[in-house]
């Protein structure tokens, strides 16, 4: 039976300074879970599905973005086409820089509206 495996080797960061070359990235998303509980329930808890948000970081090498800037990502397997794609907020960088390597930046961001994936 084959893998039905995903190889990300593809992703991009794109914003006003141009495309960012991207090493490694991250997402995780997420959906609120609102109370909605009733005196029908029984006496358990009931919830429903609110807010969808997303959250996630990326590692650049050459170049680094600005906190706050707003940027357009696509992450994607090239081999099967699935793809990841949205608007967001740099929220955060880190700076790594490895006396015998190469100056690589971690940046956090936020989803800002749809966020598609498939």
């Amino acid at each position: 039976m084959a893998t039905n495996a995903l190889c990300g080797m593809g992703g991009s960061v794109a914003g006003a300074t141009g495309a960012l070359e991207i090493t490694n990235w991250e997402i995780t998303q997420t959906i609120a879970a609102q109370e909605a509980t009733s005196f029908a329930s029984n006496g358990w808890k009931e919830r429903i599905a609110c807010l969808k948000g997303a959250t996630g970081n990326f590692k650049s090498i050459g170049a680094s973005s600005t906190v706050g800037k707003h940027a357009v990502c696509v992450f994607k397997d090239a081999a099967a086409g699935y793809t990841i794609s949205g608007a967001i907020v740099i929220s955060k960088i880190q700076v790594s820089t490895p006396v015998d390597g190469i100056v690589s930046f971690n940046h956090d961001f936020t989803v800002t509206g749809i966020f598609t994936a498939g």
